[in-house]
């Protein structure tokens, strides 16, 4: 079992199979006793199989005791930050079960993503699945839903309504300190390659957070969450400034991808309207809105901020 600070338990493959077997009677799950929502909710043992959902639990005062691949957690979501207790459990959408089983979490959170892997999931122990994320003109609104029903369900729902009351208070900041860009229109993109970005459109969490600070995106033709584009169709949004958020996956990606030619052809690069900021995880929820809202801000507040 890989904790993220590089220490080993003593878990070996056959204790954990015998823990296995020995769990698993008439298929009722592990710990199913312990259900959450009654007392000492601050130690509930909560397996968090998305790093949107485990922001969130840190936001609302849980650590989860296991969430796959922390070390990119960090790269991606990096605030809030992740306790170094939390153990990697496998890879966002191949969960390591065996590394599960023996961490005996007392609740599973998932995505409706992983629906096909429910049935093995619900033998180690109770999953709770619902929506923090959805492309949709709704999407903060689903976002402050999904956390308040996680809330619930794990007997913290004051922290929850703390939550949603400080990320609206963030949208709320950000709109008063950007109430002199209102008029021009932004355009939100993340490297994909060398030659193509991710253009991010109103259902993306990036374009709800501009929507909720009276903010324009550029693009209001994308139906989904983004569309991928050649660098040269930047060159025809001749008004707009460029927000570009750097690759979580390559770092400092944005800013190489600014030091060739064609970019310095675009009008936002000859005006002096392109910012860099760092990743930010478009499926974070609560927590990743709120960060994208103090970045933006810093980056585009005259007082306070500039290209980066």
């Amino acid at each position: 079992m890989k904790y993220r600070n590089g220490q080993a338990a003593s878990i070996s493959r056959r204790a954990v199979l015998a823990g296995l077997a020995s769990s698993w009677i008439s298929g009722i799950p592990l710990k199913a006793a312990g259900l959450p929502g009654t007392s000492n909710n601050a130690t509930l043992r909560i397996a968090a199989l998305d790093w949107g959902i485990a922001a969130t639990l840190v936001s609302l005062g849980v650590t989860p005791v296991g969430v796959p691949a922390p070390a990119w957690y960090d790269r991606y979501v990096v605030d809030p930050s992740l306790p170094a207790s939390v153990v990697d459990v496998g890879l966002l959408f191949t969960p390591n079960f065996e590394l599960l089983q023996a961490l005996a979490p007392e609740l599973i959170v998932a995505t409706p993503l992983l629906q096909q892997a429910a049935p093995m999931l619900q033998r180690i122990a109770p999953v709770y699945a619902d929506l923090i994320f959805q492309p949709t003109p709704d999407v903060l609104d689903i976002a402050e839903k999904g956390t308040l029903g996680l809330a619930e369900r794990i007997g913290v729902r004051a922290a929850s309504d703390q939550l949603v009351a400080s990320t609206r208070s963030e949208m709320t900041t950000t709109a008063q300190r950007l109430a002199n860009q209102a008029t021009r229109p932004l355009l939100i993109a993340s490297p994909l390659d060398s030659r193509h970005v991710s253009l991010f459109g109103p259902n993306s969490l990036y374009g709800g957070v501009l929507r909720r600070c009276g903010l324009t995106n550029a693009d209001m033709t994308i139906q989904g969450e983004f569309n991928i584009v050649g660098l040269e169709k930047l060159g025809s949004y001749s008004d707009a400034t460029m927000i570009l958020l750097d690759s979580p996956v390559v770092p400092r990606m944005a800013a190489r991808m600014t030091e060739t030619r064609l970019w310095r052809t675009f009008p936002f690069v000859r005006d002096g309207r392109l910012h860099i900021l760092p990743a930010v995880l478009g499926s974070g929820g609560l927590p990743s809105a709120s960060r994208f809202a103090r970045l933006l801000a810093d980056a585009l507040d005259s007082k306070g901020g500039g290209t980066l």
